[in-house]
């Protein structure tokens, strides 16, 4: 009772409804000050092996697959203006960006690199360069099983109208891809990264429900759990494969599992495919002070490189005003993940790379690159230049 009387059922709703919003706020906060960098101070830890590369070229990488065999790696590069339009789409953005091409290229060991251009095929069977918008941001590799010179690259594509897959094919040796298909879905309004499973197949990452406005916001804000994972068949259906994600961003594989990190958690979720091509949820690798973002699986080891964002809300003023070969207070953490078991339940987490802020603003992916006994670490931002580290692994 109070002193007016006892409390009526529609009271303590109220009460029940304000305290459970209290907590959910108090926990939003603590999260925003631990995993957003805010107060932390960093050292750096193995960068002195590490270089820009690519004259200007490698900038914008937001992702980059290597392959296993030839050791070749296959760099998905933008221009950082242009991508202030979907990156930022509620913001000014001027237009003239537009005629700002984004690119592919292949690199050696030896840091030589080669654009493969973009093209389509009319009907006479003619090339011509790809018509479409073309923005990219996460993509992956398919190599043939029966023959590893036929490969399939599918990428994240932005574009002016509508988010979508494109597809395409390349033959190894070659300096060209080859447009095959670009495809969409209503379940794939935000998709950030993508895992192919065959020249037509694929799980896709979407990591917003709300694209603009005050509901896009809130939803960052609290860290709603309202993002998924898509899976695309052979068919060409699409169907949601896990949900209940917070931001899902990078998408990986190695064996039978399957890792997606949830930026919002913060930390690494870990599945199994269902023979419904469902993701049935098996552990999660929790991330302490930083925030996840592409996943490389090293194919040797089974382990994990994860890049994060350590010091985050300068990262994102960064990427939002971006300057080439600046980084100001933003930095980066590469974390090595190794499995303990084969539950998916319990992992080693180590730091392999600490920059506080000296080399780029932040990684969004870290890839191993092993080619004629040459080992060393690729790192991508997708508002910064590429680096190489020779003496970190």
């Amino acid at each position: 009772m109070t002193a007016l009387g006892p409390l009526r059922p529609v009271t303590w709703i109220a009460v029940a409804i304000i305290a459970a919003a209290s907590y959910y706020i108090v926990e939003t906060a603590r999260y925003s000050a631990r995993a957003l960098g805010i107060g932390q101070v960093y050292s750096d830890v193995n960068i002195t092996s590490c270089r820009q590369i690519g004259h200007g070229d490698l900038s914008g990488c937001e992702d980059i697959v290597v392959d296993p065999e030839t050791g070749l790696a296959y760099l998905a590069c933008g221009s950082l203006r242009a991508r202030q339009r979907w990156a930022h789409p509620d913001d000014p953005y001027d237009f003239a960006h537009e005629a700002e091409a984004d690119h592919v290229y292949v690199m050696d060991e030896g840091d030589n690199y080669s654009e493969l251009k973009v093209l389509e095929r009319l009907g006479d069977d003619t090339l011509q360069p790809f018509s479409q918008d073309f923005r990219v941001h996460g993509f992956d590799i398919y190599w043939s099983p029966g023959s590893r010179q036929d490969m399939t690259f599918m990428f994240i594509n932005h574009q002016f109208h509508q988010n979508a897959i494109s597809i395409f094919s390349h033959e190894y040796g070659t300096d060209y891809l080859v447009h095959v298909e670009t495809v969409a879905s209503d379940l794939l309004n935000s998709p950030n990264s993508i895992l192919a499973l065959s020249k037509r197949a694929f799980y896709a990452s979407n990591d917003m429900k709300y694209l603009h406005g005050i509901r896009r916001d809130i939803s960052n804000f609290l860290r709603i759990p309202n993002t998924h994972v898509v899976y695309r068949s052979e068919q060409g259906k699409f169907s949601i494969a896990a949900k209940g994600i917070r931001y899902a961003n990078g998408i990986a594989k190695h064996q039978d599992w399957i890792y997606v990190a949830s930026s919002g958690d913060p930390g690494i979720r870990v599945y199994k495919a269902l023979p419904d091509y469902s993701l049935g949820l098996r552990g999660r690798i929790g991330f302490k002070d930083s925030i996840p973002d592409n996943i490389f699986v090293d194919p040797l080891t089974g382990q994990l490189y994860c890049a994060s964002f350590i010091k985050a809300l300068e990262t994102f003023r960064y990427f939002k005003y971006p300057s080439l070969n600046t980084t100001t207070t933003a930095g980066t953490k590469i974390l090595r993940i190794t499995p303990q078991d084969d539950t998916g339940s319990r992992f080693d987490v180590e730091p392999v790379l600490i920059d506080s802020g000296r080399l780029m603003p932040s990684a969004t992916i870290a890839a191993i690159q092993r080619r004629n006994k040459v080992e060393r670490l690729l790192v991508g931002c997708v508002m910064g230049s590429a680096l190489v580290c020779d003496s970190v692994l």
